[in-house]
């Protein structure tokens, strides 16, 4: 595809906001704000057309979230498999380095929302988490042992400067040192434990 339109073009900077609908306000604040660590700005009363809505903030991104009493995708033919959840399918959160990821997922794990296993998906770690409405997300860093020379032949890289701009959205130290290894992060960066969590078998 070719993207080179000129000078005039104008592009967008990032993401503003994602819209969000729970049908209990009051326990998605709980979670998010607790047990995943974001920061509420804004909780806006019901009024005429709609109910009650919340902003909550991840770093510089909000999530604006829609109180529908009642909602239930399940009804409408959703599900909570990934691809099958309709138009959003789940939430990225990105965080600093591997220490930071940890401490968010003994927290989610305590709170049975997540099995614990840090994956390596290419440049980033990824834990995912189950919220209680049954959204699924996932927690993201960057994967210091990533070695981009293991990228598949299938792998088309649009622009060279990929990596960097995937190290620039998680945040990503120039100076950060590998926490574990690609052979490592499957048993000594994740949680072995063998009890079965919500949403995760």
């Amino acid at each position: 595809m070719n993207t080179d339109a000129g000078p005039a073009l104008r592009r967008p900077c990032g993401i503003s906001h994602v819209g969000i609908v729970t049908p209990d306000l009051d326990r998605f604040r709980a979670f998010y704000e607790t047990t995943i660590g974001l920061d509420a700005t804004m909780v806006f009363g019901s009024g005429p057309g709609h109910a009650r809505q919340a902003v909550l903030m991840a770093g510089d991104i909000m999530l604006h979230v829609f109180e529908v009493p009642g909602y239930d995708p399940s009804a409408q033919g959703l599900s909570d498999a990934m691809f099958e959840r309709g138009r959003l399918d789940h939430l990225g959160f990105t965080v600093t380095d591997l220490m930071a990821l940890t401490a968010i997922r003994d927290r989610l794990i305590a709170v049975d929302a997540s099995s614990g296993e840090i994956r390596p998906l290419g440049p980033m770690l990824s834990l995912r988490f189950q919220d209680p409405d049954g959204l699924e997300s996932e927690i993201n860093c960057y994967n210091t042992a990533f070695n981009p020379s293991t990228m598949r032949n299938e792998d088309g890289i649009v622009t060279p400067e990929w990596l960097e701009r995937a190290r620039q959205v998680l945040h990503a130290s120039p100076s950060t040192s590998p926490s574990c290894t690609t052979s490592e992060t499957s048993s000594n960066c994740q949680d072995t434990s063998t009890t079965t969590r919500r949403g995760h078998e």
